[in-house]
């Protein structure tokens, strides 16, 4: 038994174990049940070693296809056969006649069934005996009834039977444990030990197309060799181990199946109607639909109406590694025959079929990249540009087309792809701006901030971009994500924005966002200036553009403008596969979801990134993502889990984290009542020239002025929220001028408290649900200590009631569900007895009708008392009662 075979396998070999350890009380029986490649064999050793550790008896055998009958079992029994002798006669001979090869009739399955379980039984009586049986489909029908027979009684006997059969078979009766891929992690902990010494490219796709299969986790490296010019279209070479798992039985298969394969390897959309279509173009006679019903039964296809998909990728592989590559680029030829009226893709096939450089065709596939990426996705625009750059006898050329490809995988989210068509083209004769760009593409495609946070080029972008403005303001733009990213000094910012002032495209969404990213505050206001009005983002449809914009936003402080436009791009990119891109927004939206109180949103938008970054691995997004959940659950009130997220994010030692570990810290302290400590960790926040304040120090106003409150640092506080509102007069940031008055009232003498508060609730806070919350809750406490009780009571309801909708902590030291100093009160203490019992049946679904019968009032005077009731409970329907109501209380009567 290997121990790499067996990472990610804990579950099922507990379950083996659990099996195993009833011996010798009684026994047991399972079915290891999975696609080819798996792991059933290698958790059968697992289970055999174990058995033979702990003193049994292992007796196995693994099926062979074509047997004749009983000649599975004979295997599997053949050491104990020996003790056949001890049966009694009937048995004994049922046993014999069912081994013997001859013309005589086989005996019946029961008399042999019967029989074998006797036997090992017998062989148990003496030493428990697990019995083991692989590849049981391959076993003859008449050995697997037998099996299935012993399985079904093994339990009165210290027998356990274990067995081992592909997905689509049965062993009726039998229990079955489903032996699922690998994760992600123990996939990639498996290829890491067998491919360590091959390129990071390749090792990434074959993670992608292994999909946690452990074989051909193992057995791609084994086999891999480069062949030709590389692409990442190409197929990954098998060998003899991997075709024979999982594509056994291409060998046997007529040639019209076999053309027919051939043509579905190649062209990866899989429509039947046009692989029938060029399978006939190349054999030169018609190939009807059930030419392919031999490889349906052959286990290698299956047909889905009007597709044609391979059960696995290796199965693909194995086909195209079976044919030469002549017949390979006959298949292409035929394909680009039959796509005579889809230029894009004929063009595709076609340059796929020649071998050798071809200028023209070149040309031709480049421009077809653009309708590629619209119809077909960013894949096929990468693959288009690539095998272009191959077919280019130009240097620089060839290069600039691969830096196209680049682009577009950095888009994709494909970050060692992108680095590898990197290398390739800085090994051409690049001319100046095609450099430039390459160390563009470099620098924002890194996994991480760098050491060195600007490169020095991106200071003077002027001479290497001459003719190309658009290149400038990429240029413009990487170097002010890497100032943010590795938190550059005064010195490189100002050269940044130096930079950006001799550029004349001010309306440009990247020099927008480059100023963002560097000078928020200095900045803010003229950046705020450009970003386009709600009403007005329909008229923007390039997705580029909303992204850098709403990115734009977001630094500065203007999460409602960022949501909004950057819910603009995300439908696109996901739409046109760009995965990278999409979850840069996602997380982005995600954060600022958060801060204007739409939890559930923000949720499901981190979920799907979640999902993009470990299907593109991403690693610089891991730790963001991460450090947005720190964040979530120190607003929860998850005071634990923030702080041990936190803790995992700090391990990345990563400058541009920092501020978002000490808000969650800060959000955790803060929630369970440790007010002292929650200062001192988000003091640090504003500990900084105002110039250099960030969004995360905007959203720490808050829950600081809350913390500097309740721990006795007021007038420290008062220091901070002084030089704050000078910033305010230099930035728009709403982040920052919709929470200023929370923290004035906050941070108050008592004489001034009341009427600022009044004007912090005189805001426009329709988006900013949290801040009206917290708001209301602290002015309640003020006026609960003033011994205020009727007015403070509205305004705790309305506080509890936004939290617990939310999901939110209020910062009391506890749930939600109290205030600092005593209970809050109950959502019925706001009506009147006549309004509860108006509320109660209308809940119970009277019409106002049938309650103003009820209760000898006008049906007016109902629907006025519903009037007042729906703002009281923070409800707009009448289906809403119920949830927001306690038992409603009908035996009240109003005379």
């Amino acid at each position: 038994m290997h121990e790499a075979e067996l990472l990610g396998r804990d579950g099922e070999l507990r379950i083996l174990r659990e099996l195993t350890g009833r011996l010798p009380g009684s026994g047991g029986a399972l079915a290891l049940q999975g696609r080819p490649g798996v792991g059933k064999s290698a958790l059968l050793r697992a289970a055999a070693d174990h058995a033979r550790s702990t003193g049994w008896q292992v007796i196995g055998a693994a099926g062979r296809a074509g047997g004749a009958p009983f000649s599975g079992l004979r295997e599997l029994l053949q050491p104990v056969l020996g003790s056949a002798g001890s049966l009694p006669a009937g048995q004994d001979r049922a046993l014999r006649s069912a081994f013997e090869t001859g013309s005589a009739p086989p005996p019946e399955t029961f008399r042999v069934a019967l029989a074998a379980l006797n036997l090992i039984a017998a062989r148990a009586a003496e030493r428990p005996v697990v019995l083991i049986a692989d590849d049981v489909q391959w076993f003859d029908r008449p050995s697997q009834e037998v099996l299935a027979f012993m399985a079904r009684r093994a339990d009165h006997d210290p027998v356990v039977i274990l067995a081992a059969l592909r997905s689509g078979w049965t062993l009726p009766g039998m229990p079955v444990l489903d032996v699922p891929v690998l994760d992600e992690a123990s996939a990639r902990r498996l290829l890491a030990r067998r491919a360590a010494a091959l390129p990071a490219a390749v090792r990434e796709r074959m993670l992608g197309e292994a999909l946690g299969n452990p074989l051909a986790l193992v057995e791609l490296p084994a086999a891999w060799h480069p062949a030709g010019p590389p692409g990442a279209w190409a197929h990954l070479p098998v060998n003899s181990a991997l075709t024979t798992a999982f594509a056994g039985g291409l060998g046997a298969l007529p040639d019209q199946a076999r053309d027919a394969l051939v043509i579905a390897a190649v062209t990866h959309t899989g429509e039947l109607s046009e692989v029938l279509a060029a399978a006939s173009v190349l054999t030169r006679r018609p190939v009807p639909v059930d030419a392919l019903d031999s490889a349906v039964a052959a286990r290698l296809i299956r047909l889905d109406g009007t597709k044609v998909h391979f059960l696995h990728p290796v199965v693909r592989f194995a086909v195209l590694d079976a044919e030469a590559p002549a017949r390979r680029r006959a298949a292409h030829a035929a394909l680009a025959q039959v796509l005579a009226d889809h230029p894009d893709r004929c063009t595709w096939h076609r340059a796929q079929s020649v071998n050798g450089p071809d200028d023209e065709l070149a040309d031709e596939l480049a421009d077809a990249h653009v309708p590629l990426l619209r119809s077909h996705g960013v894949v096929a625009a990468i693959w288009a540009l690539q095998r272009s750059a191959q077919l280019t006898t130009d240097s620089a050329t060839r290069g600039h087309r691969l830096l196209g490809a680049a682009e577009h995988a950095y888009g994709l989210g494909r970050t060692r792809l992108t680095h590898a068509l990197i290398d390739e083209a800085e090994r051409q004769q690049l001319g100046g701006t095609d450099r430039a760009k390459a160390g563009w593409l470099r620098d924002i495609s890194e996994a991480g901030p760098q050491a060195e946070p600007v490169p020095a080029r991106a200071l003077d972008i002027t001479e290497p971009t001459a003719g190309d403005p658009g290149l400038a303001l990429d240029l413009l733009l990487s170097a002010a994500l890497r100032a943010q990213g590795a938190d550059a000094g005064s010195a490189r910012r100002a050269g940044i924005v130096a930079a950006a002032d001799r550029l004349t495209a001010t309306g440009d969404p990247r020099h927008i966002a480059a100023l963002a990213l560097t000078e928020p505050v200095l900045r803010g206001r003229a950046v705020a200036g450009r970003l386009p009005s709600t009403a007005a983002v329909s008229a923007l449809p390039d997705a580029d553009g909303l992204r850098l914009l709403g990115m734009a936003a977001h630094a500065i402080g203007d999460p409602i403008r960022a949501v909004d436009l950057l819910g603009r791009a995300e439908p696109v990119f996901r739409d046109q596969g760009r995965l990278g891109l999409l979850s840069a927004v996602l997380l982005t939206q995600a954060a600022d979801l958060l801060l204007l109180g739409d939890w559930p949103r923000a949720a499901t938008l981190a979920d799907e990134a979640r999902r993009i970054v470990a299907e593109t691995r991403q690693p610089g997004s891991i730790a963001a993502l991460t450090g947005l959940d720190a964040v979530a659950a120190g607003l929860r009130g998850e005071k634990e889990r923030a702080l041990e997220l936190a803790d995992t994010v700090a391990a990345w030692e990563r400058a541009d984290l920092v501020p978002g570990l000490r808000l969650a810290r800060g959000h955790a302290r803060l929630g369970a009542g440790q007010y002292t400590e929650a200062y001192d960790e988000l003091r640090p926040l504003f500990d900084q020239p105002r110039e250099r304040l960030t969004w995360q120090s905007f959203t720490a106003l808050m829950p600081f002025a809350t913390a500097a409150d309740r721990s006795g640092a007021r007038r420290d506080a008062a220091d901070v929220l002084a030089e704050l509102e000078e910033v305010a007069r230099i930035t728009p940031a709403p982040l920052l001028h919709v929470q200023l008055p929370y923290a004035r009232a906050v941070l108050a003498p008592e004489s001034a408290a009341e009427e600022l508060y009044m004007a912090a609730l005189g805001q426009d806070l329709a988006r900013w649900p949290l801040v009206k919350a917290r708001t209301e809750q602290a002015y309640g406490l003020w006026l609960r200590r003033r011994r205020q009780s009727a007015e403070a009571r509205p305004m705790l309801l309305a506080a509890r009631t936004t939290f617990e909708l939310v999901g939110a902590c209020d910062w009391a030291g506890h749930s939600g569900t109290q205030g600092a100093d005593g209970p809050l009160p109950s959502v019925v203490d706001l009506l009147s007895p006549r309004e509860k019992l108006i509320a109660g049946l209308a809940a119970e679904g009277l019409s106002n009708r049938e309650m103003a019968e009820r209760l000898h009032l006008s049906p007016r005077t109902i629907a006025a008392h519903l009037y007042r009731v729906f703002p009281k409970l923070g409800i707009r329907s009448r289906g809403e009662l119920g949830s927001v109501l306690e038992r409603p209380e009908t035996a009240v009567t109003d005379g």
